[in-house]
């Protein structure tokens, strides 16, 4: 080394870190000198003045530049990378670099708190019995490669420098020749290793040949096993309504039979030709096993009941059968038979004839002739009589009273369309029927037009994939002989949808999958990539297409095929998914999807251990659930302690890996989840898998760009923001400095962030006696000052910090006693072990471990000591707010010190300053008994106020979707505590999410209130009391306060002793929201008396009496001319209870009313409804489907009124209404003729 260096090292030498590097082990002084051909004696100066500086490394696995790179916070300070490391940083949890990790080695090999584990390596390294991180055994690769272990070289060095360029594996579980084949062929020197743990996770990527690739008897035993996506079948609960009619094909080939036993061999049935289906090609989905059903025979009604119970459960409509009439001989008829002779086999059921001859191909081409199809005219009405016979039971389908017949391939016809018009004369004169003709499409037959068809039925795979490319190249292939035609399932689908209506009638055809090979073997066509969420994501598609397109008066689907197992075609449940693709039917057809589904909310966590977040996204669950009914479920992307807590809420799903996510979120989003909560920078990485999945996200960050850093979550906060619908921060600390972090522009992602602190989701007021069990069990004398801090002990939230601030304060009040609640980090106590011995040893230094009784530690505690070197916006300092309690944090460290300062909620003081807090908690201890007194009403009150939880989880539902929990609802109640439980319930049952419940008592004399707290109490929801301290005497005065403290955009006001159906609210609400002029929707009601029995199941004969045929179905009408058809002669709006309104219409509508309302007894309902109806473009909406249940009492206001009464106010009425919309004389004699009926009937009679 020259002079210059020299000179160089000795002005730059310091000499603490010289000795600090010489005395820790890590200077590796013969790898040094080699690499840099260093002189031995002056090699440690070298490094530790200018070597470090440069970038060189002083021993192998220690990175300078990665390290500094890596920790920005290192960098920033200028000091040594190794002395920062040897100091602080292994303690921490860092890595030297990608080879080594220090948290896994201590725990691996049992290291103690006070050796370096790097150190303990380069000691260790040739013995072979360690290792540098999990990926590499040493041992493995001195046993393997002798030539490495005999020359006494660093097993891992060698590897990392020559033995992966010899495609020599680092462990057992590591195929380095594999990986660099497949991964890296045009990158020959990238180290696999490396790039195997930077990519650890990415789907696809394996560190050897996984199993499921070996062989054609691997993938045969893994689909012969439940897979990933397997489930059980789940029936739809009894009564649940479907959208649709969803209709399946049904092959009855699974019974011998005679022509099938001469043809194909004795006992010959579907099954047979499934044991010939095998895998061609890695993910080849072969053989098919039957599972829940079995390898059935279809020659009894035992096997058909099993099937039509289960098709029926999962909200099919109806079997396509297929028919088989050959010149006059019918074959495979049993099943069909026996559905005509047991009607308790009750399923819908049409035909499709198989109109085409019986080959040896089962494709439809001729060769190999079985039995042919010839199209006499003698035997024509022989096939008519038959196709009658059938036609005449009454499970037969009919669209609008014809019944449906298919015909498979009507271009085999001869001349179809004279044929098929004889056929149709046939129908009309021999059974008096009109059938719809409906043709399949394929074979390039398309349009029914052509042959004199009225509809067309697609039978995929054909038509749908007669353009798409095939896929065969991108396959793995085992069996070099097959000559399979392959192409994407998604591509199919993604045609299904693309595909333009036609101009003729057209029911749309999902298929669950297809593959023929067990009939043509190795020959067939095969729609690769299906999965039971891709399929549910068809079919719920199709749904909405077919509700928006019915055919002949009705919303029709279909599924290619219940049981085609030869063509991997069915719906019946298998060994691999179970009955997961039956589930995605189910879900897609039922009502679910658009009401149901419609409050759903995923919430995502990133794991399920006991820390803030994760305690967070619980209590986030639980008022979603409780204040407004929101359906939630967790999906967790690893596990944890509180897994059973989370259940215990909601459902969860636990990924046991990252690859899983895209199928998970596929899924989801098949189910109805269309909103999400993401609720760390951890999980961040779902956020644009969901997205891609239709899935709004919302992201809540929490973390700080060190720990960001640190737990190197930088590129998942990076996908997070970015593609997160909205992202909500609890302070502007952690936004400011995660955008710095990601240097990303503000101007660009500002509009979508948000600052709202979570707010107290465990209030813990403060409780005298409390405070006194808990000093006493804690043996705190009545007087002693307590500081208290509540959290996981580890170097960031500064337990160390805590232990020098219990010093200082001994020095300055001795009495004080200093209590941590919370997990240890077993590493921290350890190294601390002495210090934490002798604080305890005083009996005024407390760890009292993990609790769920904080709330009488918050009682207990006079300071809340929060040491934290950084913490976003922890809880636990809310927790002390809503206890009164102040607060002392170091600055910088987060969101509370803004918030303290703002709230004068107790002291800032400089970071890292623990004499200074020591002051502080002791100068904030000291204040008399009043002035505390005063502080912690003031401090509760700001907690209240400023940091609701309902409020803060109102606004995330609002981020996800404002129109989520966009209407209230209010329960007037006067004396109906038998009828509160029911009423209460099905307000909880409703489908669409609410904003709030609210009971206005109007001084009952019963136990409502009792009743209704009761009843929310076991339904675990929550109910706002209103109650008045006297009785208000009108129910319109009940009506104005509801709409007064109601929060919501839409208001119902469910009368406490009626009823609903649980699509009232989601339909009602759906027509308000289609037109902002709409100020009420209604539906019709069933009328049911005081016991629950019905009295009559519509009011729509009463409403005929007034507006004949106007209400029989649905309808949007202008205001004024609904006032004046429906309501200018009698109130058809009979139950304000079936009534949704838009709050502020109907609060106008009572301030223009006035005190006018409190005159009438029994119309000022209708008076109401007559003056919001004749305001200027307002709109009502109807619904004729009776979703409200009136109750109707023998002793009812209206009853009980005097008739003189009743008749004036209806006459009122109908003058104000005839002077606001100036009547006409014909309706003003209507209105006359009801008038003369109510006096006889009150007066007269």
């Amino acid at each position: 080394m020259d002079g210059q260096f020299e000179s160089e090292m000795e002005t730059g030498l310091d000499s603490v870190a010289f000795a600090v590097i010489a005395q820790s082990g890590l200077f590796d002084l013969a790898w040094y000198c080699t690499t840099y051909k260093a002189a031995p004696a002056t090699a440690l100066q070298h490094w530790a003045t200018i070597g470090w500086r440069q970038g060189l490394q002083p021993n192998f696995y220690f990175d300078t530049n990665w390290y500094l790179t890596y920790y920005e916070d290192v960098a920033s300070t200028g000091h040594n990378p190794l002395v920062h490391y040897i100091q602080f940083g292994e303690r921490e949890g860092r890595r030297p670099s990608e080879l080594f990790d220090p948290v896994w080695y201590r725990e691996t090999f049992l290291i103690g708190a006070d050796q370096l584990c790097l150190a303990h390596y380069l000691r260790e390294r040739l013995t072979g019995r360690v290792n540098p991180n999990p990926d590499f055994d040493t041992s493995f690769y001195l046993e393997t490669y002798a030539d490495v272990a005999s020359a006494g070289l660093d097993a891992f060095i060698h590897f990392m420098d020559l033995g992966f360029r010899e495609d020599r594996d680092p462990s057992p579980d590591f195929d380095t020749g594999f990986y660099r084949s497949r991964y890296l062929r045009l990158q020959p020197g990238v180290n696999p290793l490396l790039d195997y743990q930077r990519r650890r996770g990415e789907t696809g990527v394996y560190p050897k040949r996984p199993l499921r690739e070996a062989t054609i008897p691997g993938e045969i035993a893994r689909f012969n096993r439940p897979g990933e996506a397997f489930e059980p079948f789940e029936p739809l609960p009894a009564g649940t309504p479907v959208r649709v009619r969803a209709l399946a094909y049904y092959l009855p080939q699974y019974h011998p039979m005679p022509e099938n036993n001469a043809w194909w061999g004795q006992g010959f049935t579907e099954w047979t030709n499934l044991s010939r289906g095998m895998p061609r090609f890695s993910g080849h989905y072969q053989p098919r096993t039957p599972r829940d059903l079995g390898h059935y025979t279809l020659d009894n009604p035992e096997t058909l009941r099993r099937q039509i119970d289960m098709a029926q459960a999962a909200g099919l409509g109806g079997f396509i059968f297929y028919f088989y009439w050959f010149n006059g001989h019918r074959l495979m008829e049993k099943p069909l038979d026996i559905l005509l002779s047991d009607r308790s086999l009750d399923m819908p059921f049409c035909l499709m004839w198989a109109n085409e001859n019986w080959t040896r191909r089962w494709d439809g081409h001729d060769e190999q002739v079985l039995i042919s199809q010839d199209y006499r005219p003698s035997e024509d009405e022989d096939l008519v009589r038959t196709f009658g016979r059938h036609f005449a039971d009454p499970r037969y389908i009919r669209l609008e009273g014809r019944p449906v017949l298919m015909i498979y391939r009507p271009g085999l016809i001869p001349e179809a369309r004279q044929t098929i018009a004889r056929w149709r004369r046939l129908f009309r004169d021999l059974c008096q029927e009109d059938p719809i003709l409906v043709m399949g499409q394929g074979f390039d037959s398309i349009d029914p037009a052509e042959y004199g068809l009225d509809a067309a039925i697609e039978f995929p795979p054909h038509k749908l994939t007669a353009s798409l490319p095939k896929i065969n190249a991108s396959l793995e292939w085992l069996d070099m002989e097959a000559k399979n035609h392959v192409v994407s399932y998604q591509d199919t689908v993604a045609v299904s949808l693309a595909e333009p209506r036609p101009s003729f009638p057209l029911i749309k055809t999902a298929v669950p999958s297809w593959d023929n090979d067990a009939r043509r073997e190795g020959r067939g066509m095969v729609l690769h990539g299906s999965t039971p969420a891709d399929f549910g994501e068809w079919v719920a598609a199709l749904v909405r297409d077919a509700e928006a397109n019915p055919v002949f008066g009705e919303p029709i689907i279909c599924i290619n095929a219940w049981n085609e197992w030869a063509e991997g075609a069915y719906l019946e449940p298998d060994l691999h998914f179970g009955s997961a693709y039956l589930n995605a039917l189910s879900r897609a057809v039922s009502a679910e999807t658009p009401d149901i589904a419609h409050g759903k909310l995923l919430l995502v966590g990133h794991d399920a251990h006991r820390h803030g977040a994760q305690t967070l996204l619980l209590a986030i669950a639980r008022n979603l659930k409780r204040l407004h009914g929101v359906v939630v479920e967790f999906l967790l992307l690893d596990g944890g302690p509180m897994v059973p807590d989370y259940d215990a809420v909601a459902p969860v799903t636990v990924l046991t890996r990252a690859a899983d996510l895209p199928l998970e979120a596929a899924k989801l989003a098949a189910r109805g989840f269309r909103r999400a909560i993401i609720n760390t920078v951890a999980a961040g990485g779902a956020c644009p898998i969901l997205e891609s999945a239709e899935i709004a996200t919302v992201l809540l960050v929490h973390e700080l760009p060190s720990l960001i850093r640190e737990k190197n979550l930088t590129q998942l906060a990076r996908r997070g923001l970015t593609a997160a619908r909205h992202v909500v921060f609890p302070a502007a600390i952690v936004r400011d400095g995660l955008l710095q972090l990601l240097t990303l522009p503000g101007e660009d992602f500002l509009p979508k962030t948000l600052i709202k602190p979570q707010g107290i989701y465990q209030t813990l007021p403060f409780d005298a006696a409390r405070r006194a069990a808990s000093r006493k069990t804690l043996g705190i004398p009545p007087k002693a000052p307590l500081f208290l801090n509540v959290g996981y002990a580890d170097m960031r939230k500064g337990f160390d910090l805590f232990l020098q601030v219990w010093a200082k304060v001994q020095t300055v009040a001795p009495d004080a006693h200093l209590a941590w609640a919370g997990n240890m980090d077993r590493e921290l106590t350890s190294y601390f072990e002495p210090e934490i011995t002798a604080a305890k040893a005083t009996g005024r230094f407390h760890l009292l471990g993990f609790r769920r009784d904080v709330e009488v530690l918050f009682s207990a505690a006079d300071v809340f000591v929060l040491t934290s070197r950084e913490d976003p916006f922890p809880s636990t300092v809310l927790e002390a707010l809503s206890a009164g309690i102040p607060t002392v944090a170091f600055a910088g460290s987060g969101g509370i010190p803004e918030l303290i300062a703002a709230h004068d909620a107790g002291q800032v003081v400089p970071r890292g300053d623990v004499a200074a807090m020591a002051d502080a908690a002791v100068a904030l201890s000291s204040v008399k008994d009043a002035a505390t007194r005063t502080r912690r009403a003031r401090l509760s009150a700001v907690a209240r106020q400023e940091f609701s939880f309902q409020r803060y989880t109102e606004t995330l539902i609002d981020l996800t979707d404002a129109a989520l929990v966009s209407l209230s609802v209010a329960v007037p109640n006067y004396n109906y505590a038998r009828h509160l439980p029911a009423r209460l319930e099905t307000i909880f049952q409703q489908w669409n999410p609410v904003r709030e419940v609210l009971l206005l008592d109007d001084c009952s004399t019963d136990d409502s209130i009792a009743v209704a707290e009761a009843t929310a109490a076991e339904a675990e929801r929550a109910v706002t009391i209103i109650a008045n301290t006297e009785n208000s005497g009108s129910v319109f005065a009940q009506w104005r306060r509801a709409a007064e403290a109601a929060t919501g955009e839409f208001i119902w006001i469910a009368e406490a002793d009626d009823e609903s159906d649980p699509r009232f609210l989601s339909h009602c609400l759906r027509r308000l929201k289609a037109n902002p002029d709409t100020v009420m929707a209604f539906s019709d009601s069933v009328a049911i008396d005081q016991d629950g029995t019905i009295l009559s199941d519509s009011y729509k004969a009463y409403y005929n009496r007034a507006a004949p045929g106007l209400l029989e179905i649905d309808g949007d009408f202008a205001g004024r001319d609904f006032l004046k058809r429906c309501l200018s002669e009698r109130n058809l709006i009979l139950n304000v209870s079936g009534v949704l309104w838009r709050r502020q219409a109907l609060l106008a509508a009572l301030d223009r009313c006035g005190d006018k309302l409190r005159d009438f007894k029994v119309a000022g309902d209708w008076y109401l409804y007559a003056d919001i109806l004749s305001q200027p473009a307002a709109r009502i909406a109807y619904l004729a489907e009776p979703l409200n249940r009136h109750r109707r009492h023998q002793s009812s206001v209206t009853h009980a009124l005097d008739g003189r009464r009743h008749v004036d106010e209806i006459a009122e009425v109908q003058a104000f209404i005839a002077k606001r919309l100036k009547l006409d004389a014909k309706v003003k004699r209507r209105q006359a003729i009801y008038l003369d009926e109510i006096t006889e009937q009150l007066i007269l009679h």
